[in-house]
């Protein structure tokens, strides 16, 4: 597909054609309904037979693809209720070149490696609970850690007049 030069148009659409245009997919008219005000346009991409809503802006042709790399994949509900329909999620990476590509994979990699959360936890500096996300709890090497970087912080503060 990258290499066969299909291009890409950008379509600005009433939110009335749009919903006639999208009638038989029930997540874009919900999402058309709940987030375009009556009589507003939307942007939408057209490329070959797909058109899709998007703010865009996008390459002019796929022509420029060269690296492309599926990332992730994962499943989830539509507007995060369990209730709700399951949908499919894949992210996607792509650049002007495979060079590009392989030297981000290698940069990710690369800082995946050096991801604090993964040392301090291995270093016994923290620990997170599942019933509290995105709050460390300290060991004592990490309680000094976090001290002293407070302590910088509010040093810094009052060197610069806060």
């Amino acid at each position: 597909m990258a290499s066969s030069d299909q291009k890409y148009e950008r379509l600005v659409i009433s939110k009335e054609d749009c919903l006639e245009m999208f009638k038989a997919n029930p997540f874009k008219i919900e999402t058309l309904k709940s987030k375009i005000a009556d009589g507003k346009s939307v942007t939408c991409y057209k490329n070959g037979d797909l058109v899709d809503l998007c703010t865009g802006p996008h390459i002019p042709t796929t022509k420029l693809i060269k690296g492309f790399k599926v990332m992730n994949n994962s499943s989830a509900n539509w507007l995060s209720k369990v209730t709700n329909d399951s949908l499919q999620r894949i992210y996607c990476i792509t650049y002007p070149s495979q060079k590009e590509l392989d030297e981000y994979i290698h940069f990710r990699e690369e800082a995946e490696k050096r991801d604090h959360r993964k040392i301090g936890a291995a270093q016994h500096l923290f620990h997170h609970f599942e019933v509290s996300p995105g709050c460390a709890f300290f060991y004592p090497y990490g309680t000094k850690i976090y001290n002293k970087l407070v302590e910088l912080i509010r040093d810094q503060y009052r060197v610069r007049g806060y």
